[in-house]
């Protein structure tokens, strides 16, 4: 993927800083920032109010630090800022829409990175009226 590859040329620091993210959840650092990206094309594709999973918003805080190049990859590939809006509400319908968006756009999600919640709602989503 073209935008996670731009991430590492220009920024490789950035794996390390998620490492402690990465070995806390038994994944890899490319494993992590490719989800964190794919939930930022979601946010672009869709235009609607999306929740990342805890893991993807603890990359995103790494990502949005190196404030420079965020702001132009954001530019570069989304053709606009993409805003990290905190909330003190949690609203498990905006993660359960993420999650639908996520599933219609990439297929089934890694578990280790967007839950149980997630895979849940992968096993709903195939049911045999679906296929063609």
């Amino acid at each position: 993927m073209k935008k996670l590859n731009d991430i590492f040329t220009h920024i490789p620091l950035l794996k390390k800083k998620v490492n402690h993210i990465c070995e806390e959840y038994n994944i890899t650092s490319e494993e992590l920032l490719l989800e964190m990206v794919k939930f930022l094309t979601l946010i672009h594709t869709t235009n609607e109010k999306l929740s990342p999973s805890l893991v993807v918003d603890l990359a995103w805080h790494e990502f949005i630090l190196f404030t420079r190049y965020y702001q132009e990859f954001c530019i570069t590939h989304f053709n606009r800022f993409i805003h990290h809006t905190p909330s003190e509400n949690e609203d498990n319908n905006i993660y359960q829409k993420t999650i639908e968006y996520y599933i219609k756009q990439y297929g089934k999600p890694p578990e280790a990175i967007w839950g149980k919640i997630a895979i849940e709602e992968w096993d709903a989503s195939k049911c045999g009226a679906c296929h063609n």
